[in-house]
């Protein structure tokens, strides 16, 4: 595997700050559905694209959202 394929597989980290739970998922679309599901936090798929472009990471609810891959 290379690094492309590496950076398209493993995009966004979510952690929980409370518990130290993480997850790494591929797309802002799976964040999206993965906070309704497990955090009832609604969140949309293109809100989490640009504000993570804009700011690089959010952090609601205990929750930080960041791409792995922006400096």
């Amino acid at each position: 595997m290379d690094i492309d394929d590496i950076q398209k597989k493993y995009k966004y980290i979510v952690l929980n700050t409370s518990t130290g739970d993480c997850e790494i998922l591929s797309s802002d679309r799976l964040v999206s559905q993965n906070l309704k599901d497990k955090y009832n936090l609604e969140l949309s798929h293109m809100f989490i694209r640009r504000h993570i472009h804009d700011e690089s990471y959010i952090y609601k609810d205990n929750i930080l959202i960041k791409n792995i891959w922006l400096e």
